[in-house]
């Protein structure tokens, strides 16, 4: 369907249920990075959205930079929503995702009954404008994320090399512990992509869902993925002014393991979300998601009951 100037592709699982949930994914992911949880919430009785993002997968991916602001990417939601005719729903996030999830809170407070994080905080913005390089002095987790917005050569090294990429995302959980390269980013030569190894076993997904990724960054390419990581001065001046409170019925996620999203990162939400659940995932990597879905979804169980029952 169209909304806000672009075609967006959602999932829409179990529409005649009572409760509406909409889950955002983040980077490099797709609707399908929610894979475990949508059949188990709807048959739970939940309505489950999922809409591929602005940028990825089988919505389009406008080249310009401008076009992916929090704002902008919010009101293509809302406009899904006014589609779907839904008032309100809870929602739900992880990575990106995460982020948007809290800023559609707090652009459309009236459109979510509550909200739900998985690694990624809420983090008021700054009365004063940082700039990534900034950031990125306070959060050193956060470096790889310089390569994403200013290096010309990030887009040509993972758009040649979508296979190699994901081949390594999903490789054998016991051979990445033993890859001494392993990382978001080539702790040599600094590469996402570009010359790295291919593991010989990719089977932390079935193969299905591997090609599936591969084939959609192969025919929507990579430079809509990462223009989201060039809203720094964008993302302040849209957001600066709004309620840094989020005054809804919060759930936080937080993965022991996760290098980019670390645990410490929530340590202080309390300060701006007053009914917050938080909860660690022990031993979970940053696809928390995958990596531990039952535990995930036994907390989304407990807290949905609470906050959305049906």
């Amino acid at each position: 369907m169209f909304v806000n100037g672009i075609r967006l592709h959602y999932v829409d699982e179990n529409p005649s249920g009572k409760e509406a949930l909409i889950l955002f994914h983040g980077w490099p992911d797709l609707w399908l990075g929610w894979r475990e949880q949508i059949d188990f919430l709807a048959n739970l009785g939940y309505r489950v959205i999922v809409p591929s993002l602005r940028g990825f997968g089988e919505s389009d991916a406008p080249n310009d930079p401008a076009q992916y602001g929090f704002k902008t990417v919010s009101r293509d939601i809302a406009e899904l929503l006014d589609h779907l005719s839904l008032p309100t729903v809870t929602v739900l996030g992880h990575d990106w995702g995460g982020f948007l999830a809290w800023r559609f809170t707090q652009f459309y407070p009236d459109r979510v009954r509550a909200v739900a994080s998985f690694c990624s905080p809420h983090l008021p913005t700054s009365k004063e404008y940082l700039s990534l390089e900034q950031i990125v002095e306070r959060f050193p987790n956060f470096k790889y994320q310089l390569y994403f917005a200013n290096d010309p050569e990030a887009e040509k090294d993972f758009g040649e090399n979508v296979d190699v990429y994901f081949k390594r995302l999903f490789q054998n959980r016991e051979d990445k512990k033993l890859d001494k390269r392993a990382g978001l980013l080539d702790p040599i030569t600094g590469k996402l992509a570009e010359g790295r190894e291919v593991p010989t076993r990719s089977d932390a997904a079935p193969q299905k869902v591997i090609d599936y990724y591969i084939q959609q960054y192969q025919t929507t390419g990579v430079r809509g993925g990462f223009n989201w990581y060039k809203q720094t001065r964008r993302n302040w001046e849209e957001c600066k002014d709004l309620d840094p409170i989020i005054r809804k019925s919060a759930l936080m996620i937080t993965a022991e393991k996760d290098p980019a999203l670390p645990p410490s990162m929530a340590d202080h939400m309390h300060n701006f979300v007053p009914d917050l659940d938080i909860h660690l995932v022990a031993g979970a990597g940053h696809f928390v998601l995958t990596d531990a879905p039952d535990e995930c979804n036994a907390h989304l169980k407990t807290w949905l009951a609470k906050v959305t029952p049906l």
